[in-house]
């Protein structure tokens, strides 16, 4: 109610007698109280339906006005006592053309005849008129409210006088509920933006991720394309020696036929033969198996980085199987590595994780920290502790890395290499290995020479 009362102008009310102006106050009162806790269309309907009965008034509306297309359109309608469906009209030839000039315009009878081109006066047989424009904060005028009569009026004062009264507060809703529309029409629109900004962001980062598997994926390739380069170097020297045993039996072999077939063999030709076939055959087996366990230990291992199983496996022996397979890059620089660990540390865990964290930091020490080929040296120390937590450390004695860089070190993409072609996804991939495979945590430890690495890691729950 007092909302209500700070929206009306009661300044009207001065200019009527006192035995008007007390019956205005409960008119006033009745008003009020019937639009009270109403708002939006519902205040405009409700107000429109008591003012149509208070004023006697064959219709009434509310309108509001396009100054562009010099048209109106109706927000609430009502005739006898009823609400109609909302028209829009010709302002062109109207009185209401004179309202919006800012005039408080009343025809008590014979309008039609004032406006003869109004033809919606003449088809709904309006015999007076009474409008009184709607001003928003500026003072412009935007819309009106309007009485029409179908027989004239003698007392158009109090209507008048009620209109001016209740202009401000019919405005005042009216540029309420416009606000309010298009608060929401903004709102809609910025849901709509963020909607649209949400699904390119997630597009994005989609497109983003795929890029990142596949430059992970190319990372696991290229680490075991060196791993491949690296055994069949390794495997080629074996497989030589096994083929010159190969070919000193077939040599001796065509001696000793050559000699039977000349009837000339004797007791030491064919003890040499003897001896020397042995020799020979026991070289050739040593280096097979060699070859064999070299190539068992790259089927394993490039196994393992493509098929994440979970394995109780032995620690020492299957980290010395994955370094036994980077023989051949390690000696590239001359790298000797250190393992240090219990012969019977066992765990249950992923293996193939372990070999692709194992091949990334030793081809990561490979390319960033040793510089030359002297002393070069990977020392890897691998012990359990309580609550079945196991501790590793990684340590070079390269070149190592400042302590400004520990921070960004396993960020993606950081390198202090790429130059050299890395790709800054090593220790990357080994930080997610670590964090999310193995339930793990590490960081860099700081040390006056080289680079060391410190996680820890648990069993998993199950085979």
């Amino acid at each position: 109610m007092p909302y209500l009362l700070r929206k009306i102008n009661l300044l009207p009310l001065q200019n009527l007698s006192p035995t008007v102006r007390l019956p205005m106050e409960d008119t006033i009162r009745k008003i009020i109280k019937g639009v009270s806790n109403t708002f939006g269309h519902d205040f405009l309907d409700q107000i429109s339906l008591i003012m149509a009965e208070i004023v006697e008034a064959d219709y009434l509306f509310v309108a509001r006005l396009d100054e562009k297309n010099k048209v109106s359109h109706t927000l609430s309608l009502v005739h006898q006592g009823e609400h109609l469906p909302n028209i829009s009209y010709d302002l062109a030839g109207t009185p209401c053309a004179k309202v919006i000039e800012d005039t408080i315009c009343c025809y008590p009878r014979d309008v039609s005849q004032v406006f003869p081109d109004d033809q919606l006066l003449i088809d709904m047989n309006i015999k007076a008129y009474i409008g009184t424009p709607l001003k928003n904060a500026q003072g412009g005028v935007f819309g009106l409210i309007v009485a029409l009569y179908e027989s004239p009026i003698d007392n158009q004062s109090e209507t008048t006088t009620l209109f001016e009264l209740f202009s401000g507060r019919i405005a005042a809703e009216v540029v309420r509920m416009e606000f309010e529309h298009q608060l929401r029409s903004l709102n809609e629109r910025l849901e709509l933006k963020v909607k649209k900004r949400t699904k390119s962001l997630e597009d994005t980062l989609s497109r983003l991720e795929h890029a990142k598997t596949k430059l992970v994926e190319s990372e696991k390739m290229a680490a075991l394309g060196n791993l491949v380069a690296g055994v069949a170097h390794e495997v080629n020297t074996p497989l030589g020696i096994a083929i010159t045993s190969h070919s000193i039996i077939e040599d001796q072999h065509k001696k000793l036929s050559k000699k039977i077939e000349q009837n000339s063999l004797t007791v030491s030709d064919m003890q040499s033969y003897l001896k020397d076939v042995h020799s020979s055959l026991d070289l050739q087996f040593h280096n097979l198996e060699r070859a064999r366990h070299l190539l068992d230990n790259f089927k394993r291992t490039a196994t393992d980085q493509h098929i994440v199983e979970c394995e109780q496996i032995n620690l020492k022996q299957y980290y010395q199987r994955v370094v036994d397979t980077l023989h051949s890059v390690l000696k590239t620089k001359n790298v000797d590595v250190a393992l240090t660990i219990p012969d019977a540390l066992t765990v249950n865990t992923l293996p193939g994780i372990h070999a692709q964290i194992i091949t990334n930091l030793i081809n990561n020490s490979l390319m960033h920290g040793f510089s030359n080929k002297n002393n070069n040296k990977i020392t890897l120390i691998i012990s359990q502790k309580e609550n079945d937590l196991y501790e590793v450390n990684y340590q070079d004695n390269g070149l190592g890395v400042s302590k400004e860089k520990h921070k960004k070190i396993f960020e993606p993409f950081y390198t202090t290499a790429r130059k050299s072609g890395g790709s800054g996804l090593g220790l990357s991939i080994v930080y997610n290995l670590i964090t999310h495979k193995l339930n793990g945590n590490i960081n860099v430890i700081d040390c006056e020479k080289g680079f060391h690495l410190h996680w820890t890691f648990r069993p998993q729950k199950g085979l």
